[in-house]
Protein backbone atom coordinates (compact mmCIF):
# COMPACT_ATOMS: atom_id res chain seq x y z
CA UNK A 1 0.00 0.00 0.00
CA UNK A 2 1.30 3.42 -0.98
CA UNK A 3 1.92 5.94 1.81
CA UNK A 4 -0.11 9.16 1.73
CA UNK A 5 1.79 12.26 0.59
CA UNK A 6 2.46 14.52 3.57
CA UNK A 7 3.81 17.92 2.45
CA UNK A 8 5.52 18.65 5.77
CA UNK A 9 7.46 15.39 5.47
CA UNK A 10 7.70 14.95 1.70
CA UNK A 11 8.40 18.50 0.47
CA UNK A 12 12.05 19.48 0.82
CA UNK A 13 12.50 22.66 2.93
CA UNK A 14 8.78 22.71 3.82
CA UNK A 15 9.72 24.41 7.09
CA UNK A 16 10.30 27.66 5.14
CA UNK A 17 6.57 28.13 4.49
CA UNK A 18 4.82 26.49 7.43
CA UNK A 19 1.95 28.50 8.89
CA UNK A 20 1.93 28.04 12.67
CA UNK A 21 3.63 24.67 12.23
CA UNK A 22 1.19 23.42 9.55
CA UNK A 23 1.38 23.17 5.77
CA UNK A 24 -0.19 26.44 4.56
CA UNK A 25 -3.59 26.80 2.95
CA UNK A 26 -3.26 27.26 -0.83
CA UNK A 27 -7.00 28.00 -1.23
CA UNK A 28 -7.39 31.16 -3.37
CA UNK A 29 -3.62 31.47 -3.80
CA UNK A 30 -2.61 33.71 -6.71
CA UNK A 31 -0.05 32.27 -9.11
CA UNK A 32 2.46 35.06 -9.72
CA UNK A 33 4.94 33.18 -11.90
CA UNK A 34 5.01 29.83 -13.61
CA UNK A 35 8.19 28.75 -15.40
CA UNK A 36 8.67 25.47 -17.20
CA UNK A 37 12.19 24.44 -18.21
CA UNK A 38 12.41 21.55 -20.64
CA UNK A 39 15.33 19.89 -18.88
CA UNK A 40 18.60 18.60 -20.27
CA UNK A 41 18.53 15.08 -21.67
CA UNK A 42 21.75 14.05 -23.45
CA UNK A 43 22.11 10.26 -23.22
CA UNK A 44 25.43 10.29 -25.10
CA UNK A 45 26.88 12.45 -22.30
CA UNK A 46 24.99 10.58 -19.53
CA UNK A 47 22.98 13.73 -18.65
CA UNK A 48 19.45 12.97 -17.46
CA UNK A 49 17.79 16.12 -16.04
CA UNK A 50 14.02 16.07 -16.56
CA UNK A 51 11.77 19.11 -17.00
CA UNK A 52 11.50 21.50 -14.05
CA UNK A 53 8.54 23.66 -13.05
CA UNK A 54 9.00 26.64 -10.73
CA UNK A 55 5.97 28.52 -9.42
CA UNK A 56 5.41 31.37 -7.01
CA UNK A 57 2.11 31.60 -5.15
CA UNK A 58 0.74 34.44 -3.05
CA UNK A 59 -1.04 32.66 -0.22
CA UNK A 60 -3.96 35.04 0.21
CA UNK A 61 -6.16 32.98 2.57
CA UNK A 62 -3.71 33.23 5.47
CA UNK A 63 -3.89 35.69 8.34
CA UNK A 64 -0.45 36.95 7.28
CA UNK A 65 -0.20 36.40 3.50
CA UNK A 66 3.17 35.73 1.86
CA UNK A 67 4.63 34.46 -1.40
CA UNK A 68 5.86 30.86 -1.52
CA UNK A 69 8.21 29.73 -4.30
CA UNK A 70 8.08 26.00 -5.11
CA UNK A 71 10.18 23.96 -7.52
CA UNK A 72 9.09 20.64 -9.00
CA UNK A 73 11.88 18.39 -10.32
CA UNK A 74 11.91 15.80 -13.12
CA UNK A 75 8.37 16.53 -14.29
CA UNK A 76 6.38 14.43 -16.74
CA UNK A 77 2.87 14.28 -18.20
CA UNK A 78 2.46 18.07 -17.91
CA UNK A 79 -1.07 19.21 -18.78
CA UNK A 80 -2.24 22.83 -18.71
CA UNK A 81 -5.85 23.77 -19.38
CA UNK A 82 -7.63 27.11 -19.20
CA UNK A 83 -4.85 28.75 -17.24
CA UNK A 84 -5.49 32.47 -17.70
CA UNK A 85 -5.50 35.90 -16.03
CA UNK A 86 -7.80 34.56 -13.30
CA UNK A 87 -4.99 32.48 -11.95
CA UNK A 88 -6.33 31.91 -8.45
CA UNK A 89 -5.72 28.35 -7.30
CA UNK A 90 -8.66 26.72 -5.58
CA UNK A 91 -6.27 24.17 -4.10
CA UNK A 92 -2.82 22.64 -4.60
CA UNK A 93 -2.92 18.88 -4.13
CA UNK A 94 -0.28 16.16 -3.97
CA UNK A 95 -0.46 12.37 -3.98
CA UNK A 96 1.88 9.48 -4.60
CA UNK A 97 1.39 7.52 -7.83
CA UNK A 98 2.81 4.07 -8.45
CA UNK A 99 5.42 3.63 -11.20
CA UNK A 100 5.53 -0.15 -11.20
CA UNK A 101 8.32 -2.48 -10.11
CA UNK A 102 11.96 -3.26 -10.78
CA UNK A 103 12.65 -6.58 -12.51
CA UNK A 104 13.25 -8.15 -9.07
CA UNK A 105 9.72 -7.19 -7.97
CA UNK A 106 10.67 -4.31 -5.64
CA UNK A 107 8.56 -1.18 -6.22
CA UNK A 108 10.09 1.74 -8.08
CA UNK A 109 10.10 5.06 -6.20
CA UNK A 110 6.65 6.60 -6.76
CA UNK A 111 5.80 9.65 -8.78
CA UNK A 112 4.38 12.65 -6.99
CA UNK A 113 1.15 13.68 -8.69
CA UNK A 114 0.61 17.47 -8.48
CA UNK A 115 -2.56 19.37 -9.35
CA UNK A 116 -3.23 23.11 -9.39
CA UNK A 117 -7.01 23.10 -9.11
CA UNK A 118 -9.16 26.07 -10.02
CA UNK A 119 -12.79 26.58 -9.07
CA UNK A 120 -13.84 25.60 -12.61
CA UNK A 121 -11.49 22.62 -13.01
CA UNK A 122 -7.86 21.56 -13.26
CA UNK A 123 -5.53 24.28 -14.55
CA UNK A 124 -2.22 22.41 -14.34
CA UNK A 125 -1.37 18.82 -13.52
CA UNK A 126 1.82 16.79 -13.77
CA UNK A 127 3.93 14.18 -12.10
CA UNK A 128 7.39 14.77 -10.66
CA UNK A 129 10.02 13.11 -8.48
CA UNK A 130 10.70 15.91 -6.00
CA UNK A 131 8.96 19.00 -4.62
CA UNK A 132 11.08 21.69 -3.02
CA UNK A 133 10.33 25.02 -1.32
CA UNK A 134 12.86 27.57 -2.54
CA UNK A 135 11.84 30.59 -0.51
CA UNK A 136 9.25 32.59 1.36
CA UNK A 137 8.89 36.25 0.44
Amino acid sequence: MMKAFKPIENVENSCLILDRGEWPNFHDAEVHTLNIWRGDLRPDDDVWVGPVIEASFELCALQHPFVAVLKFHDCDAIRMEEFNHQNAVYDLTFSHKSRGNYSDGKPLPPWISVTFEQAFGVALSFTCFKVEVLERK
